[in-house]
């Protein structure tokens, strides 16, 4: 599994320092990218999957996190008691007490696990409803072959009488009727094809279906 990146705006090194290095204690470590709060603009171009600020003035605070807000990532602001918090959707405050480096560690797994597992929900939904829409435009299909069928014997069919009596047609008009009986035949050919598909598609449901049972039956 790739390594989340995680970005820590600090004006102050020891705050930098001392959140890395209660991160590399974990037995899963973040890639990292360390900046001070005048070079947040840099981060327009490059991914991160979270964002950390803690010691900064709180002049300063509102800048960055106008500046990182266009990435629409989550934000962990480690915040002095005193100083100013404010307030984002997407943001959460931690209290810098005694212990905030083991906090921030143990709350920001917490939000990257819960981010990976929001992008692989949207991902499946947006696969699922790719499946959906093939599966309706397979089953549509499949109930519109006996039309297609009928109306392919018909043309076949007819096509085949009008040939038959060739004395009476044109070079050209028996060529264009050859024609339509041979893409009349070509698209039987793709018919025949789908109830082949169909009937391995039935196949294998059948196939499948009693060791779906066992395997429920074993739960």
């Amino acid at each position: 599994m790739e390594r989340p990146t995680v970005v820590i705006i600090s004006e102050e090194p020891e705050f930098s320092a001392a959140a890395t290095r209660r991160w590399l204690k974990e037995p899963s470590v973040p890639s990292f990218i360390l900046l001070e709060t005048g070079s947040c603009s840099h981060l327009c171009g490059a991914g991160f999957d979270l964002a950390v600020i803690g010691g900064i003035s709180p002049p300063s605070i509102s800048e960055v996190l106008e500046s990182i807000a266009p990435a629409r990532k989550p934000v962990i602001h480690v915040s002095r008691a005193n100083g100013h918090s404010p307030q984002a959707s997407n943001m959460v405050s931690l209290p810098e007490i005694h212990e905030w480096p083991d906090l921030l560690v143990t709350l920001a797994t917490q939000v990257l696990a819960r981010e990976r597992a929001s992008t692989e929900l949207a991902r499946l939904m947006e696969s699922s409803a790719r499946t959906e829409q093939q599966a309706a435009l397979g089953r549509y299909m499949l109930e519109a072959r006996h039309n297609l069928n009928n109306a392919l014997t018909s043309i076949l069919g007819n096509s085949e009488l009008i040939l038959f009596d060739q004395a009476q047609l044109s070079p050209a008009t028996r060529a264009q009727v050859e024609t339509i009986r041979n893409m009349g035949m070509r698209m039987n050919e793709i018919l025949q094809r789908f109830s082949s598909l169909q009937k391995e598609m039935e196949l294998i449901e059948s196939t499948h279906q009693p060791a779906r049972k066992r395997a429920i039956a074993g739960i």
